[in-house]
């Protein structure tokens, strides 16, 4: 089964949709929420689910544009959630200002969790005045470990190109190794603009060395790429968010990309997939 995560514009809460061919999406609980924030700013923004090492569903999201922390919740349905939290990712970081679309993905070589998100860090300032949402800032890819989605390791730098990236997505290859897709964030928010669109890049260990960066391998502007599995290709979705819509592309490799379609719920926003054998309480 394929789950989709996502918000929407006029609802910042957890939205579900539910594939078992990869292809069309339907909506759960008729397109209404099945979670909303407690905590924090109360906000669900770009939200993330893997199956975490207790073998529950493991939610996290952004908890608004100017938190340095995230939101955690776990369930075993994916539709009965436990009490939230708020985990203070950036603490110990003079001028963390944000934590932005995070993510996690697993070292089987380690059996660490890899917990990634995007941050601009800036010594001395403050989020105040500042306008996140249509004015780019200066971001790089952090990240901590866990084991077990209670103690967490400090966090460090995990990707730096030298200009601001956010919306990092990591899978593993088969083979060994990761691809990891990511939004160049330099350019301003119009459909004119240079950058502002997907690259790719691989890497063995985490936090690098990485390969050349490849790229865009998506139209501009969009943002939120997510990678799934669907028969053997990869398939990657992204938020064309100027225009309220989604794209796809597909991949045999994880290098070369065509267009792709699916049916996907509209109003969707900053999504992520989620490929479980898991049992839920979906259909």
């Amino acid at each position: 089964m394929y789950v989709v995560s996502y918000f929407t514009d006029a609802d910042e809460a957890l939205h579900l949709a539910y594939s078992h061919d990869g292809h069309a999406f339907v909506t759960v609980n008729g397109g209404r929420p099945v979670l909303r924030g407690t905590v924090g700013t109360g906000r669900l923004r770009d939200p993330f689910i893997g199956v975490g090492p207790d073998g529950r569903f493991h939610l996290l999201a952004t908890d608004g544009w100017t938190s340095p922390h995230i939101v955690h919740a776990t369930s075993a349905d994916l539709l009965t959630w436990s009490q939230q939290e708020l985990l203070p990712v950036m603490a110990g970081v003079e001028g963390a200002l944000n934590a932005w679309a995070p993510e996690f993905f697993l070292d089987r070589g380690t059996g660490l969790y890899h917990v990634i998100w995007s941050s601009v860090v800036e010594a001395g300032s403050t989020a105040e005045g500042r306008d996140f949402e249509h004015v780019g800032q200066n971001h790089r890819i952090w990240h901590c470990t866990t084991e077990d989605f209670r103690t967490f390791s400090s966090p460090g730098l995990f990707f730096d190109p030298g200009h601001s990236v956010i919306d990092a997505t990591v899978r593993e290859r088969v083979g060994g190794g990761f691809l990891m897709a990511y939004k160049d964030e330099r350019g301003t928010n119009d459909l004119g603009t240079v950058h502002k669109d997907i690259h790719l890049t691989t890497f063995d260990v985490p936090g690098g060395p990485y390969a050349p960066s490849v790229g865009p391998v998506t139209p501009s502007v969009v943002e939120g790429p997510s990678i799934f599995d669907r028969g053997g290709e990869l398939v990657m979705i992204f938020d064309h968010f100027l225009e309220g819509r989604y794209g796809a592309t597909r991949s045999k490799d994880g290098a070369d990309w065509e267009p792709a379609s699916l049916d996907l719920p509209p109003g969707m926003r900053h999504a992520s997939v989620l490929e479980t054998p898991l049992p839920t309480a979906l259909p």
